[in-house]
């Protein structure tokens, strides 16, 4: 089972969730192609949160050219074609986001693009210790 980081905008994670689908553009295709039904995607709200909001598992993916999220509406086109359909485990709620997110910046974890890989299995674990620790999810 591998580790991802989810991370995007307070709209585009809430569509994610009202969809369960998570979307990644052509430039992150071979990440995409690396994710597997059973692995852990945890959702990084990016500014002004800038944490852990939550987390999903991974049921399969998909190939898809439908619009999803407004950015893709404003250019009328799938900016992010390559889906990761999720089943959520835990989800804060909204106005919890910044209260009780999940810090990472002390842990180095990548954030940089839209599915970031938690290779580092220590790192990994410290952030789902603290996972399990604020939320009391079993993972």
């Amino acid at each position: 089972m591998n580790v991802w980081v989810a991370a995007g905008s307070s709209l585009n994670l809430k569509t994610s969730i009202e969809k369960s689908k998570w979307g990644v553009n052509r430039r992150l295709k071979n990440t995409w192609e690396r994710v597997a039904k059973g692995d852990l995607l945890l959702f990084y709200v990016t500014s002004p949160v800038r944490g852990i909001i939550g987390i999903a598992r991974v049921e399969g993916k998909a190939e898809e050219n439908n619009i999803l999220w407004r950015d893709e509406a404003v250019v009328g086109r799938a900016i992010y074609p390559y889906r990761i359909l999720f089943k959520p485990v835990f989800i804060l709620d909204e106005e919890k986001w910044e209260t009780d997110r999940i810090a990472v910046k002390d842990l180095n974890v990548s954030v940089r693009a839209g599915l970031n890989s938690l290779r580092n299995k220590d790192t990994a674990e410290k952030l789902l210790n603290r996972i399990r620790g604020s939320w009391g999810v079993k993972v």
